[in-house]
């Protein structure tokens, strides 16, 4: 009972009183677990007064050796990720190799890599050194000499050749290098993640990414793994206005592959318009918003030079193309020995849908073949990326969305001849935002256990392939 001191009298709290306030202590409880939570992680965001003062988000707090109190986060996540993902590679890409041995595609193995390695070796790499890692190895054993390796960027090359005397074979060291930077990539796509959505979506992401279909390609002497590490942890730093870092890795990823310069959209996009944590918020606008440029969220200072890094890294490959093959665009024109060139704006899509198309009519006819299903999953690969690009550009920042718009217009208007959409599984792998909207998207349990289950069985499909010389995207 609580006594009125005032009017004398007494008064009872009624039943919708009481209630109400349980209720309000237990979101008091939650938000400040919630606070907490997000002030070990570091993962909070500026808080602006109502009278007008804007208070920056303080440091997560530091062990005595200065690192943060968090040092581990999405370490073992991602070490569950890959410790799955590699084992089904290896598994599955070994059992197959054993049981049907190589494919008539072998014979491009120019250097005799996979048949000279003995009985064990010739096994144990049939899941990583086919195909393109064939090129990549010999750039690395003996650098540039004909005009079509410029096609391969340099600097995966480079790394392999750094690790050759630690490791002792440059096989050895281009899949050590794929390994290591795939696991880094991981580990920085959970603190993306966590930052912009949360733990959990962070751990399905991851997963997701991990399980792909195409990502057998992650361990094996490919740019892909690099190239992730290197463009998720550019946009991280830059999130984190990190500015030096994100320019000098995203400098590196602009040295890795033909489209790593459009790595620069997403910096300049995190530096102009935000989110980013190195400035005080401005007035909260929809996160994909855009913008008019004339109303900048933050101006430019002088950390955006650091930006300039990315181009510079793509100037060092022209020069190195210059110095070498006497033209500065060698690595482009070289990709017409691969019989790929730019045909407009999602050609790769149009003209893919015609042959799914003709696919269509040979199983109506009840004419099924591999290449007919292989035809029809490249289009719903090719279709769903670009649905997830749209989910990307509704649920995350606007520099996520145009990163992946940009990155998926680039992979799906350079159609190969006669196999337009071929190696577009591949290039959607590095396409880091489709994975995070992904991880947020399929919150259900249920659903994400049967996307996994599905991406686990199409990487267990595709490394079988892979291992045994059989073109698989």
């Amino acid at each position: 009972m609580c006594l009125n001191l005032n009017r004398g009298e007494s008064t009872v709290p009624s039943a919708t009183a009481r209630r109400f306030g349980a209720r309000s202590r237990q979101v008091s409880r939650r938000s400040a677990r919630r606070i907490e939570q997000r002030r070990v992680t570091g993962l909070h965001r500026p808080l602006a007064a109502s009278n007008g003062v804007t208070f920056r988000a303080t440091r997560p707090p530091l062990h005595p050796g200065g690192s943060t109190a968090v040092p581990r986060l999405g370490v073992s996540a991602s070490a569950r990720a890959m410790l799955i993902s590699r084992g089904i590679v290896f598994f599955v890409g070994i059992g197959a190799f054993l049981a049907f041995g190589n494919g008539p595609s072998a014979k491009l193995d120019f250097l005799g890599l996979t048949g000279h390695l003995g009985a064990v070796g010739n096994a144990l790499a049939a899941p990583v050194i086919h195909w393109d890692g064939v090129w990549y190895l010999a750039l690395a054993s003996h650098g540039y000499h004909h005009t079509v390796e410029a096609a391969f960027f340099p600097l995966y090359p480079l790394v392999t050749r750094a690790l050759h005397p630690l490791t002792g074979s440059i096989v050895i060291a281009a899949v050590a290098a794929s390994l290591v930077a795939f696991f880094t990539a991981l580990v920085l796509l959970y603190r993306l993640a966590m930052l912009e959505l949360g733990d959990r979506e962070a751990q399905r992401s991851v997963y997701l990414l991990a399980l792909f279909p195409s990502a057998l390609f992650f361990s094996a002497a490919y740019t892909e793994s690099l190239f992730l590490c290197l463009e998720v942890g550019a946009v991280l730093a830059a999130r984190r206005g990190r500015w030096t870092v994100a320019g000098l890795l995203g400098g590196l990823g602009a040295a890795t592959r033909n489209s790593g310069i459009l790595i620069l959209i997403p910096l300049v996009l995190l530096y102009v318009c935000g989110p980013r944590e190195d400035r005080e918020s401005a007035p909260k606008a929809r996160p994909s918003a855009l913008l008019p440029f004339s109303k900048l969220r933050f101006p430019l200072q002088a950390d955006a030079w650091w930006l300039c890094l990315v181009p510079l890294g793509l100037a060092a490959v022209v020069l190195l193309n210059v110095a070498i093959f006497d033209d500065p665009l060698a690595g482009w024109h070289a990709q017409a020995r691969f019989h790929r060139s730019f045909a407009g704006p999602l050609s790769a899509v149009w003209q893919g849908a015609e042959q799914a198309g003709i696919a269509v009519d040979q199983l109506a006819a009840g004419h099924a073949s591999v290449a007919a299903l292989r035809k029809l999953a490249l289009l719903g690969t090719a279709l769903a990326g670009l649905a997830a690009a749209v989910g990307v550009f509704r649920r995350l920042p606007l520099a996520y969305g145009a990163y992946s718009a940009a990155l998926l217009l680039w992979t799906l208007s350079t159609p190969v001849r006669g196999a337009p959409l071929a190696s577009a599984p591949r290039f959607i792998l590095t396409v880091f935002p489709l994975f995070m909207w992904l991880g947020w998207r399929v919150s259900d349990r249920r659903a994400f256990g049967v996307t996994i289950t599905a991406f686990a069985v199409g990487l267990g499909y595709c490394s079988a392939l892979f291992a045994t010389w059989r073109f698989v995207a």
